[in-house]
């Protein structure tokens, strides 16, 4: 994360390629436990769907137009799915903990942080103005577990807000503020305080008026511009700084194709805007759309349907925790549709990895009940036997009615 933001703020291609190179190192070494550790990381609730995920974007890359662009890409989603794979596993053998990811999160929280008001403070919002507003996101779910109901850890809570709202990062605001809400709505549904109340109320002020403060400070630039009325109206093709011209031109691509079903190939929505550099879809949804067509749509479906499993199987063992759920499907869906996580990054491995850490924190809560019920049913049989092999018949009789 250093050698990211500071090869931006530097403009350094060597800090910048030091990052690729840890990046591969820790790919290579994901890819070794995988191997290793099969057994185990099969169990993990999303493995046989990331799996299956990897399987059909590797053959997609036999249609991209320069395969070592396209499978660069590639690894980078290779890297999370085969990196949550690794956490569950770690955790499970107690080498990796939740707390020991805890820590890791809150170093990088603070180094986002850090970063995003020294590019603030340098007026370098305008150039970098996302900086670390959607890692911050991602990681904000297991964050918010970690709270346990907004009463820890809310010094983490506040950086990982201004890391965001300072950017006006429109659709980061949008996505952290709707997983707040729903955060605050479950752990008070489920078990209501009037200090509760309070305390959430004052959090979601607070996320709601710092942004509102910063749009209205904007003078002039490219911030001020993102908050245009125009920039709200879907029949303007410029809304969205563009992105709705992007989508329809998108989905007309798509629905007048010969290949519905399996799309027009990998990376062909970066290739149809070539002409300005960096663009892409800006939408999983789009993307996957235009690229794999229907065939693509229905794996992001297909993970959605997962996530709610997911969610009523937490739920039976724990409220609170399962509401961490809709916040992640929450941010999942927003960022599916107008921004776009699911390749190209490898942030989604923070994002994803509460997942794995629930999935293990609901064995361990089954295995524990399991285990008190195996202990009673010991020893309720060994007084049964104790009784029967006594010679005092009193004392049978006694405790006849055990039975």
């Amino acid at each position: 994360l250093i050698t990211d933001l500071s090869s931006e703020l530097l403009e350094s291609e060597f800090l910048l390629n030091i990052s690729r190179t840890l990046r591969i190192i820790i790919l290579v070494l994901f890819v070794i436990e995988n191997l290793r550790c099969f057994r185990l990381a099969k169990k993990y609730y999303f493995y046989w769907y990331f799996f299956l995920f990897n399987v059909v974007l590797f053959i997609y890359l036999f249609t991209d137009e320069v395969f070592l662009d396209g499978f660069w890409i590639y690894s980078k989603t290779l890297f999370w799915t085969l990196g949550l794979n690794v956490l569950y596993v770690y955790h499970k053998k107690n080498i990796f903990t939740a707390n020991d990811f805890l820590k890791v999160i809150k170093k990088v929280i603070f180094i986002s942080f850090f970063f995003t008001a020294l590019f603030y403070l340098n007026g370098n919002l305008e150039n970098e103005y996302n900086v670390a507003a959607y890692l911050v996101l991602f990681m904000y779910p297991f964050l918010l577990l970690n709270t346990n109901g907004y009463k820890k850890n809310m010094i983490y809570v506040l950086f990982s807000a201004l890391s965001i709202l300072i950017t006006l990062k429109r659709g980061a605001m949008l996505a952290f503020a709707v997983s707040n809400v729903i955060y605050y709505l479950g752990i008070l549904f489920s078990n209501f305080s009037i200090k509760k109340s309070i305390n959430g109320i004052i959090i979601l002020c607070f996320i709601i008026l710092i942004p509102l403060y910063l749009i209205n400070n904007q003078q002039s630039g490219q911030n001020q511009e993102r908050f245009e009325s125009y920039q709200f109206d879907i029949n303007n093709n410029s809304a969205g700084s563009g992105r709705i011209g992007m989508y329809t031109n998108l989905y007309m691509g798509w629905i007048t194709s010969d290949n519905i079903f399996i799309g027009r190939g990998n990376r062909q929505d970066f290739l149809r805007f070539k002409s300005t550099k960096g663009t892409y879809a800006h939408s999983d949804i789009f993307g996957f759309l235009y690229n794999f067509g229907l065939l693509g749509i229905s794996l992001i479906l297909l993970l959605y349907f997962k996530l709610i499993k997911f969610y009523y199987r937490i739920k039976k063992k724990n409220k609170q925790n399962a509401n961490i759920i809709l916040s992640v499907l929450a941010i999942f869906i927003l960022v599916n549709l107008y921004s776009g996580m699911l390749v190209g990054s490898t942030n989604p491995i923070y994002f994803f990895s509460v997942l794995a850490y629930l999935q293990i924190t609901n064995e361990t809560k089954k295995s524990t009940v399991v285990a008190k019920k195996l202990l009673i049913q010991d020893n309720v049989e060994r007084v049964i036997y104790d009784y029967t092999q006594s010679d005092d018949i009193g004392l049978i009789k006694m405790h006849a009615p055990l039975g």
